[in-house]
């Protein structure tokens, strides 16, 4: 029932109004009836109402201060003036009250019923829409964790987004990254043959408890340092986002990675490997660090040989410089097929290598480039891979080398035969592997793939992998990737039950903005003008 309370210093209009006109049937009730605006004062400040009726002037407290009072302390009340004066200032105060409405005395009782189911009608759809908002709001809370979850997923692949919009949106789900901070990306990765060992033997609900320890177990380590974020980015890896604030924030960072694994493997029986990217800053710089901490797992730059942490120097060592300036371009050469360049860039490289005056670096750095071309090669078949068919030999054939030059040499000789090898590779195999790229893009176009988890899956570099694929189709990995998410996008499109921005889950893009402008771009529609097309209905 809605409470109703009548205000007036006329007793007859008091009683007329609560015994005569059928309050119940609006669904309303008399609380109430005063002869003046100071007792309904002091009655409202203790029993909120939904409904005042009340005469403008009247002793000790006018109708129209009594409203005002009432509307400022309980805004949602309605107003309804019953008075015998129409003095326009009345009527005009009243108005800017934002009165139900204002009726002259004496009080027409059709008048006023409608009148009061107006009023009841006003009520009920601000119920309504605050109701509404509520649900909103609380299905937004619920929901929120998971889409700080996706948002941060979001962030370790490339987009077209600015610093701004980026920063806008993880203010608004609470994540506290900042453009200016400088940070760096850690990866925990479960170890495959450990990972399956324990959850192979559990059930779905049994696994998913694991999962949520695991979460838990890297959260807690990593939480300890003051700014973290963290997050499951997908089956096996977890990312913390962590800030370069504290001084030996080297030192703590590695005794933070220490303890993660050190937990998982007593508490869960679980192996990782870690990987720890170098520093930056610029939240869309988020995606190369974590790729950079991949890079330093897939690459194994360990801190001792036996260990599992894996970390991108801090510094710019010689050594990294000298891959960094190297490493791209021979690749490049072998892949070219052309031994003048081959020799041209292992020559440049060498060089730069005999600037190392540490002899240790000098060797891990030959090393490092004897192993270059092997996932060059990888694809393949055993035969065909020439001298790195069996690395062991080669690795025996290196130390049997008597120093820099013999060693160097040697190296130079193998890439000019990776790259023959690489001339020589059959069409029907590079066939083959394109046809498996497509087939996987084809099956897990909603997950978030990439190219190099694609080239993982085939066994070829990346670099190799958009050669390859260029070469057999005329498009770019991503190129081809993009294609088939539209296109299932227009699908999904076409049927109406499909909300649109789940549609944007449902094709593999965690940003709606982002996929709406790639759709635009790519059909010169919105998706929900497309829906609209094709539908005929409006979205």
């Amino acid at each position: 029932m809605y409470s109703v309370i009548i205000v007036d210093d006329e007793e007859a209009v008091r009683h007329g109004l609560a015994t005569h006109f059928n309050w119940e049937k609006h669904g309303a009730e008399v609380v109430g009836t005063f002869e003046d605006g100071l007792a309904a004062w002091n009655y409202i400040q203790e029993h909120p109402v939904d409904i005042i009726t009340t005469d403008v002037r009247m002793p000790q407290m006018d109708g129209i201060t009594l409203s005002r009072n009432a509307l400022e302390k309980y805004p949602h009340t309605k107003i309804i003036f019953i008075s015998a004066y129409a003095d326009v200032n009345y009527i005009r105060d009243a108005m800017k009250l934002e009165a139900a409405d204002y009726i002259l005395k004496s009080v027409d009782l059709d008048e006023l019923d409608a009148v009061v189911a107006k009023t009841i009608k006003k009520i009920e759809t601000e119920r309504s829409r605050e109701q509404t908002m509520l649900d909103m709001e609380q299905k937004l809370k619920e929901s929120m964790p998971y889409m700080r979850e996706q948002r941060l997923r979001s962030l370790l692949t490339e987009n077209d987004e600015t610093e701004e919009i980026i920063q806008q949106e993880l203010r608004f789900l609470g994540i506290e990254l900042k453009s200016d901070t400088e940070y760096l990306v850690m990866v925990v990765r479960l170890q495959p043959k450990s990972k399956w060992a324990v959850m192979t033997p559990l059930s779905e609900a049994e696994r998913l408890v694991i999962s949520l320890r695991i979460d838990e177990i890297v959260g807690e380590e990593t939480e300890r340092y003051e700014g973290s974020v963290h997050f499951k980015s997908k089956y096996s890896e977890y990312v913390t986002i962590i800030p370069k604030h504290q001084e030996e924030f080297e030192k703590i960072l590695l005794s933070v990675a220490h303890r993660v694994q050190i937990d998982l493997q007593q508490k869960l029986g679980l192996e990782t490997v870690i990987g720890i990217s170098d520093i930056f800053s610029g939240l869309k710089n988020i995606s190369g660090a974590y790729r950079n901490a991949c890079e330093a797992i897939n690459h194994s730059y360990r801190l001792t040989a036996d260990s599992t942490i894996a970390v991108e120097k801090f510094e710019n060592t010689p050594g990294k410089i000298i891959r960094e300036k190297c490493e791209a371009e021979i690749k490049n050469a072998i892949l070219s097929g052309d031994t003048e360049e081959v020799k041209k860039s292992w020559q440049t490289c060498i060089n730069y290598i005999r600037t190392c005056e540490n002899e240790t670096e000098q060797q891990n750095l030959l090393l490092y480039f004897l192993q270059l071309p092997v996932p060059l090669l990888s694809g393949l078949r055993p035969e065909d891979q020439g001298p790195y068919a069996s690395l062991r030999r080669l690795m025996e054939q290196f130390f049997l080398s008597n120093g820099l030059n013999e060693q160097g040499s040697m190296i130079g000789a193998l890439f000019e035969e990776a790259a023959g090898l690489l001339q020589k590779a059959s069409s029907p195999h590079a066939n083959s592997v394109i046809k498996r790229v497509r087939e996987i893009i084809d099956q897990k176009y909603m997950d978030q793939i990439s190219v190099t988890i694609l080239s993982d899956m085939v066994s070829l570099t990346p670099t190799y992998l958009c050669v390859l694929f260029k070469q057999e189709t005329g498009q770019t990995v991503n190129e081809y990737l993009t294609g088939v998410r539209l296109n299932r996008a227009k699908e999904f499109l076409s049927q109406t039950n499909i909300r649109l921005y789940d549609v944007c889950y449902k094709v593999g893009y965690l940003s709606p903005s982002y996929f709406t402008r790639l759709f635009k771009k790519s059909t010169g529609l919105t998706p929900g003008e497309y829906r609209e097309k094709i539908t005929g209905e409006p979205s």
